[in-house]
């Protein structure tokens, strides 16, 4: 687990406080916890307008609710109507509490290095550190990547048999299983994340957390980008559920192919993997280790 606590600037930092505050009008909501914020810069310069500076960015937050209940989707979808570019993780306190106090890579990176934007009595979650506990989390993300690997690879082999016999609509959703198990192992890998998600949208935009290269595979700039991407996609219920379902064997082709080289890349960016190590600087680097600190107030 890497040391790299988040640091947001001052306007990052306000446009997280209203993202906080629209959020916690509608949901009942303990922590908000910042763990990503990309952001990107362009420029317009020609001689035929005035030169132009524009920024975007994209925040991805751990929110933390009252209910153990998951409401991911629907907090999703409300917090896109406000703020687009917002990607959000939903757990219940109780539920990450857990899981943080026996080394969940990902909730104790989360809590140690993420920025806390919101906590509703005043107090974060900063545990006890046992360097031992950490490694032996650590080996075993490596190997459950392995496992997910593994079956990312095995839906992806089995589509192309299924495409030698003309089987076109099993040969899409396979590969929809192929691209959905490769991210779940890459996020598993690289952030500890135990990814439950479906949507391969989502999964891509997760993964840019630590890699954008995934994401820029499966490009969607051009129309016949967004078509190929929507089959793929939408192949998760399409091809079970919808009767007149079908696929021709030109975009099953190309879809093969694609998916192919993601699997290849899944075992190009493993090599990349970072060598554990560190988590106990991060836990020094921490003010005081303690079960809880002061944080932020709960009004914002």
């Amino acid at each position: 687990m890497k040391n790299n606590p988040i640091k947001l600037t001052d306007a990052q930092s306000k446009e997280l406080q209203e993202i906080a505050k629209v959020l916690c009008t509608q949901y009942k909501i303990e922590k908000i916890i910042c763990f990503g914020a990309l952001s990107s810069l362009t420029s317009e310069n020609t001689i035929f307008e005035v030169s132009q500076m524009h920024s975007t960015n994209k925040y991805y937050l751990l929110v933390l609710t009252t209910e153990i209940m998951r409401i991911e989707h629907a907090m999703q979808d409300y917090i896109n109507k406000h703020f687009p570019g917002t990607f959000i993780l939903q757990h219940g306190i109780e539920t990450v509490m857990n899981l943080v106090y026996n080394y969940d890579t990902f909730f104790l990176n989360a809590c140690l290095n993420g920025a806390l934007i919101y906590t509703k009595d005043g107090f974060t979650m900063i545990p006890d550190f046992d360097e031992s506990k950490m490694e032996e989390a650590l080996l075993k993300d490596r190997k459950v990547f392995k496992k997910i690997y593994n079956l990312a690879s095995g839906f992806s082999k089995s589509a192309f048999i299924c495409l030698e016999y003309q089987f076109n609509d099993n040969v899409i959703f396979l590969l929809h299983q192929a691209v959905e198990q490769g991210c779940r192992a890459l996020i598993r890998l690289f952030t500890g994340y135990r990814s439950d998600i479906h949507n391969i949208s989502r999964l891509l935009e997760l993964c840019n957390c630590f890699s954008s290269e995934p994401s820029e595979l499966f490009r969607r700039h051009f129309a016949k980008e967004k078509h190929l991407f929507k089959v793929l996609a939408a192949s998760y219920s399409e091809a079970r559920y919808k009767d007149n379902y079908q696929v021709n064997e030109y975009e099953a082709n190309l879809l093969c192919t694609q998916v192919s080289a993601f699997i290849d890349l899944i075992g190009e960016l493993a090599k990349k993997e970072i060598t554990p190590g560190t988590a106990k600087e991060a836990a020094k680097a921490s003010a005081e280790v303690v079960d809880y600190s002061p944080a932020l107030p709960a009004s914002l």
